[in-house]
């Protein structure tokens, strides 16, 4: 049977659970026990006591993110949201369709950072938006007529089927 995909746990999260590690190890608890205790693998603590043994509980904590500082500040995103929000049309497109082209050349205009298309879907996704489907209707559609079509003819026709054979799945 598969096993489901349990989400990463936060850096924070990890860092926890190695300092937590890290006390055990001073308390003399084994490898194999802290690994069964804390539900990691024993590579991963054999990993974090060699760390420990050397440095101590400071090894086991987190060294940050990797890489530079991120352009795109929390105000930036916030920018960028309300941006969303407008809709494309305050942005001059025709239509009121967000694409990844579109929303990549908004970030463009609002915060002066250009990101590939990718990762404009990953801040989109992380500021809480879904991928949505535009529902498709005929401009000329009358509720009306249809709700009373359903209501009056549709209604008749179902008798009729039935006493033929017809339309015996509705």
């Amino acid at each position: 049977m598969k096993q489901k995909h349990k989400p990463s746990l936060s850096r924070k999260d990890k860092e926890k659970r190695r300092l937590k590690a890290g006390k055990m190890f001073e308390k003399g608890i084994s490898q194999a026990e802290t690994a069964r205790k804390l539900k990691v693998t024993p590579t991963a603590v054999n990993q974090w006591h060699k760390a420990w043994d050397k440095s101590g509980s400071e090894a086991l904590k987190s060294a940050g993110f990797p890489g530079p500082e991120s352009e795109l500040t929390l105000k930036k995103k916030k920018k960028f949201k309300k941006a969303i929000l407008r809709g494309p049309e305050a942005y001059g497109y025709e239509t009121n369709l967000w694409t990844l082209l579109r929303l990549r050349a908004v970030m463009k205009k609002v915060n002066r950072i250009d990101f590939s298309e990718v990762w404009i879907w990953h801040i989109v996704r992380n500021l809480g938006f879904t991928p949505q489907k535009p529902q498709v209707k005929a401009k000329q559609r009358n509720e009306e007529a249809i709700t009373g079509w359903k209501t009056k003819t549709l209604p008749g026709l179902k008798k009729m089927g039935e006493e033929k054979g017809i339309l015996s799945g509705f």
